[in-house]
């Protein structure tokens, strides 16, 4: 019996529902994992910032809170309390800090100082802690500039400017200026005054009044109208109604002088004060002197007068009437004789030749307030064995007519052959000032730019015998030196 089988009948399951649950959860699966894992990023992120932060906030307190040091103008020390005012040049901003035992406070070249060793006025480079307002470190700084004993400081008020010698510094209105123990402003300040000035690159921060000024009123004054008065070294001015003269502080001398007589009292100037000075007490007839200017070549040969040994860089005052002089020089033909001072102000030329030489010692006179040329008698002894009598003479006139010997000295040329690309070394005796004519140059050994031509070279040193010599600088174009025997030492 023949039969056939019937198909299979397979059962109908959808698969595909199934199939996007599973992708769908999976989808989800891997969202919220993402998610976990930004926020746990994030959150390390933060940990990490903050973490940072409060580092650096530790290093700031540990270094004083500044990444450089501060460059500061030292306005006031406070030992008892221990406190330091302090401006920042760079911040323009005034600090007050604490200091200790513990403080390191150095001097420019790092060696330990007490603060008292700091001046007010100072510039100083600084670090401290900021949030406790403490002075870890204070040293003078090598960054600033100095400049010390300055006097006609020239300023330009309205510039905010200026001058030191050829120099102009810029300045701000802040700028720190103390007097005594006081700060005072830029107006304050007078051409009299000897500062000590800092700063730093192109600006000035510190002024410190080191010799201040005061004020001179004239009293009893009626009968000098119109003459000249000096004081110190102050130019010589017309004396005028109701004057007000500013005067460095310090004891001067003050002058009076009409070209017939000359006055002379001394008075004493205070900083910052006024002076009240009578001229009643001076006038013809009594407290005469005369202003006697001495030229004598060689430069540093010693003058006497009246026995007393006096420098004559300066001029002198003496009374009116008759002083003995007396010059010489070792190596040299001295000069005795006698001076008149009957004038308000008088030059004399001394002139002393080389002992070697038969030329005689000379002295002439000229009166500077007539132009009149007077007249000095001596005689001259040469240190070296030789001796001369004789007279030197000038007579007074409208021709100048020289009667008498004179020496030409070379020094006195007022015009100098200078070889600007040499030099000329003076290479003893050493620790002796140099002059050569006259005129400071150097301290042996040293050296400064050669002048061609015959010139007289003076050596002065303190405690030992002033000597000089006359040399002939020859133009070959090379730099010159020259040795000379110690000098010997003052009996």
């Amino acid at each position: 019996m023949a039969y056939s089988k019937a198909p299979k009948k397979r059962l109908g399951i959808n698969t595909r529902p199934i199939l996007s649950l599973v992708i769908g959860l999976s989808l989800f699966s891997i969202v919220i994992i993402a998610t976990m894992m930004s926020n746990t990023r994030a959150m390390n992120t933060k940990i990490t910032r903050n973490n940072s932060h409060n580092s650096q906030e530790e290093v700031a307190a540990a270094t004083g809170g500044q990444a450089d040091k501060v460059l500061a103008v030292v306005k006031a020390i406070d030992t008892e309390l221990k406190t330091v005012t302090l401006y920042d040049i760079n911040k323009k901003e005034l600090l007050e800090l604490s200091y200790t035992s513990g403080t390191n406070i150095t001097d420019k070249y790092d060696k330990a100082i007490t603060i008292n060793r700091i001046e007010v006025g100072e510039m100083v480079d600084i670090d401290y802690q900021k949030y406790k307002a403490k002075l870890t470190d204070m040293k003078i700084s090598t960054r600033a500039w100095r400049y010390a004993k300055v006097s006609n400081l020239g300023i330009d008020r309205g510039e905010n400017r200026m001058k030191i010698v050829s120099r102009l510094y810029k300045y701000d209105d802040d700028i720190f200026i103390l007097n005594g123990e006081e700060a005072i402003p830029v107006t304050d300040l007078a051409e009299q005054d000897e500062l000590t000035v800092r700063g730093y690159e192109d600006t000035i921060y510190s002024i410190v009044v080191t010799r201040g000024h005061g004020t001179v009123i004239l009293e009893n004054y009626d009968n000098f109208l119109g003459d000249y008065i000096t004081i110190g070294y102050e130019a010589i001015q017309r004396i005028t109604k109701d004057m007000e003269i500013t005067v460095r502080e310090g004891n001067f001398n003050l002058t009076v002088e009409n070209g017939a007589y000359s006055a002379t009292k001394n008075i004493t100037v205070k900083r910052n004060e006024t002076s009240y000075v009578s001229l009643s007490d001076l006038g013809p007839g009594g407290g005469r002197i005369g202003r006697i200017t001495f030229q004598i070549s060689p430069f540093g040969a010693d003058l006497f007068v009246d026995g007393e040994r006096l420098s004559y860089s300066d001029p002198l005052e003496l009374d009116y009437g008759e002083h003995k002089l007396k010059v010489s020089m070792k190596g040299y033909t001295s000069y005795q004789g006698v001076l008149t001072v009957d004038a308000a102000s008088k030059t004399v030329k001394v002139d002393l030749p080389e002992a070697s030489s038969d030329q005689e010692a000379t002295a002439t006179e000229s009166n500077t307030s007539s132009g009149n040329t007077g007249s000095s008698s001596g005689s001259g002894t040469g240190s070296g064995g030789n001796t001369s009598q004789g007279n030197s003479n000038q007579n007074g006139g409208q021709n100048g007519n020289q009667n008498g010997n004179q020496i030409n000295n070379p020094g006195n040329s007022t015009e100098e052959d200078v070889d600007g690309n040499h030099l000329i070394y003076i290479q003893a005796p050493s620790g002796a000032s140099v002059y050569l004519d006259g005129n400071y140059k150097c301290t042996a050994p040293g050296s400064f730019p050669k002048v061609i031509g015959t010139h007289v070279l003076t050596f002065i040193k303190e405690g030992y015998e002033t000597t000089s010599y006359t040399v002939e600088v020859s133009d070959d174009g090379l730099d010159s030196y020259y040795t000379f025997p110690e000098l010997a030492k003052k009996d």
